[in-house]
């Protein structure tokens, strides 16, 4: 209580003078950059993806998500939307687990329960088809796209880069894997760096439509599982 009378006080007799007034009404930080535009060159990104207006298009399959997804599914055939089911004490603090289980209920437990899960679409054979995502053309600037899998932190070369079984294709192309990398981290295959614009290497050029595809070529049980894919 004397520590909020003080404050207010304080706060009264600056009010009350002109100079403190003054100094209270200006700012005392510049606004942010409002568009690219102003924005410094970036010091870590790759300049042609991080000078851009918007932000990267994504579909994500792992929970909690939010908003409309970017890339839209065109064909699933028998690929599967998977999603982990962690019981409720999943990431929950041991002192909250504790208390809950004092409590022995029910109702508290779904509370108490973690919204992180992972998730993704799933196929392991050729008999469940071809997967086919429609990516959002005209919003792509500069032609990157990224494929992640699930569940690991490192599943990204060995589930796409180095799966013969698997084939990508880009509007009916097969995408050539010497060209892929592991990025942004080691769960992500970069299957698309650039436009052809803006990279000598890349054979893709920018389209009205890209049909992003994922076939499993042969029945030798190597699951694949994509939790995200993105389109710059």
């Amino acid at each position: 209580t004397e520590l909020m009378n003080f404050i207010e006080t304080e706060n009264k007799s600056l009010l009350h003078d002109a100079s403190s007034k003054q100094r209270l009404l200006e700012p005392k930080l510049s606004l942010p950059p409002q568009t690219v535009k102003d924005m410094p060159k970036p010091l870590f990104c790759n300049p042609l993806y991080c000078s851009i207006p918007h932000p990267p298009s994504c579909i994500n399959y792992e929970k909690p998500t939010y908003g409309v997804p970017g890339p839209t599914v065109q064909t699933q055939n028998e690929w599967k939307i998977w999603k982990q089911n962690n019981n409720w004490a999943y990431e929950v603090g041991k002192k909250d687990i504790a208390l809950f289980k004092r409590w022995n209920d029910e109702e508290w437990y779904q509370k108490c329960t973690h919204l992180d899960a992972c998730g993704g679409i799933t196929a392991s054979d050729s008999s469940k088809g071809e997967l086919v995502f429609e990516l959002p053309a005209s919003k792509m600037t500069t032609g990157l796209i990224i494929v992640c899998g699930c569940c690991g932190k490192k599943v990204g070369e060995d589930m796409f880069l180095k799966n013969e079984n698997l084939e990508i294709k880009l509007n009916g192309k097969v995408l050539n894997k010497s060209k892929m990398d592991v990025y942004p981290n080691a769960k992500c295959a970069r299957l698309v760096k650039a436009f052809k614009e803006f990279d000598e290497d890349s054979d893709i050029s920018k389209e009205d439509e890209f049909l992003l595809s994922f076939n499993i070529l042969d029945d030798n049980g190597q699951e694949v599982k994509i939790s995200h894919l993105i389109a710059l």
